[in-house]
């Protein structure tokens, strides 16, 4: 089936981690407002439980197999979203969000090289992959969930670093979409309930994530 002809009624959106707890939290506040959920995750047996769960709330939820750290697996996302729904109106960036304690002097170049892949080179290959997707959308966000903006204490330094890389990343994206019919914006999680806006438009609602 085409691009031209592959339509749904309603919203699309893909969160990638979603196998996570907070990933998956958020797959289920947009299933809850009637978006069409592709529940992004590396794992398929992981996957398919996390969205088998939210369907039986009845939301629309589907696993669609999503490793960010590698590039033909977005690509290979991408086609399949092409093929089924032929567009895009949210894209959650939340995989890899994780930021293990350690001290800053302790981290190794190791940890530093898989918080990059993960939280900044990966929502590049993800974010670069679904563009098209979002842009073929009246109206479409882009959300990258990310750590606090000032690190606590005991954040390792590869995390410290990821983050200001990804908030770089978020800026970046939204300069070069001003103007288009796609909006970026960046959020992060920390102690408290962090909350990232998806405005509505005639295909979107309103959306307030409430982000653990």
């Amino acid at each position: 089936m085409s691009s031209d002809t592959a339509r749904v009624a309603v919203a699309v959106a893909v969160v990638a981690g979603a196998d996570e707890a907070t990933g998956r939290e958020i797959a289920r506040q947009l299933a809850g407002h009637g978006l069409v959920v592709y529940l992004g995750a590396p794992d398929t047996e992981r996957g398919r439980a996390a969205a088998s769960e939210l369907r039986a709330r009845g939301g629309d939820v589907r696993f669609l197999h999503l490793d960010v750290t590698d590039e033909a697996s977005a690509e290979f996302a991408a086609m399949r979203l092409d093929a089924e729904v032929g567009r895009l109106h949210v894209l959650v960036n939340h995989a890899g969000s994780a930021r293990p304690p350690g001290a800053p002097g302790g981290t190794r170049a190791g940890q530093a090289r898989r918080a990059y892949e993960s939280r900044v080179l990966g929502v590049i290959a993800v974010t670069d992959a679904l563009l098209p997707l979002l842009r073929r959308a009246d109206a479409a966000r882009i959300v990258n969930i990310g750590g606090p903006a000032a690190a606590p204490a005991g954040t390792t330094l590869a995390c410290r670093a990821a983050e200001a890389a990804l908030r770089a990343v978020t800026e970046a994206y939204a300069d070069e979409l001003r103007g288009s019919a796609v909006s970026v914006t960046g959020t992060g999680t920390g102690t408290g309930t962090a909350g990232a806006r998806v405005p509505g438009t005639s295909a979107i609602p309103d959306i307030e994530l409430t982000i653990p």
